[in-house]
């Protein structure tokens, strides 16, 4: 893995306006959405703020994954590169903070296919951190998640059936989150018998 260089960082904010733009296109003509702002060049808030259904405030947060992750295999634990996906630890914090209401969407370029996150998907996958440091010569690092794309059980090949699961989430997180019951992945999880 190569250490980023400044100029990096204007290659990235040049990937992600036709991204962001796609997006809110996506989100004004999806009937179950009403698009209250777009955030995305605010450090505080996910990208986009909605209203949808039972009326309920929700954010998401959108992220791309543009190319094959070179380097990172031995920080991956097991996870193919095909379905690494690399988020920053702030960005996780972010939507953690923003609640129950709030998610991350996923443009996986290489594979074609959007990976939508809960709060929960995202609390409960499997993951790795490692820290990359700045190229700016501070000596700082930046705390980076590596998540198996697999982990998050809903894959869709277009941003319109991607918004379609957001909205179906959104009708029923509340029931899950409330249930004694696991949420609802796409691992198995071992159940415990009963004491006797």
């Amino acid at each position: 893995m190569r250490e980023r260089r400044p100029g990096d960082w204007k290659v990235d904010l040049a990937r992600r306006h036709p991204l962001e733009n796609l997006m809110e296109a996506a989100i004004d003509r999806h009937p179950a959405f009403h698009r209250l702002a777009s955030s995305t060049d605010s450090m505080d808030r996910l990208d986009f703020q909605l209203v949808g259904p039972r009326e309920r405030l929700c954010e998401l947060e959108l992220k791309a994954k543009h190319q094959r992750y070179n380097g990172w295999s031995q920080y991956g634990a097991g996870t193919s590169e095909a379905d690494l996906f690399i988020l920053d630890e702030l960005a996780l914090r972010k939507i953690l903070g923003a609640g129950r209401y709030a998610f991350l969407v996923v443009n996986d370029q290489p594979s074609r296919r959007w990976v939508i996150w809960s709060v929960m998907d995202l609390v409960l996958a499997s993951k790795q951190r490692a820290n990359r440091r700045l190229a700016i010569g501070s000596g700082q690092t930046k705390a980076k998640l590596l998540l198996n794309n697999s982990d998050s059980p809903h894959h869709c090949d277009s941003i319109d059936a991607a918004l379609d699961v957001v909205a179906q989430l959104l009708d029923t997180i509340d029931s899950h989150w409330a249930s004694i019951d696991g949420w609802p992945t796409n691992r198995l999880v071992p159940t415990i018998g009963a004491p006797s």
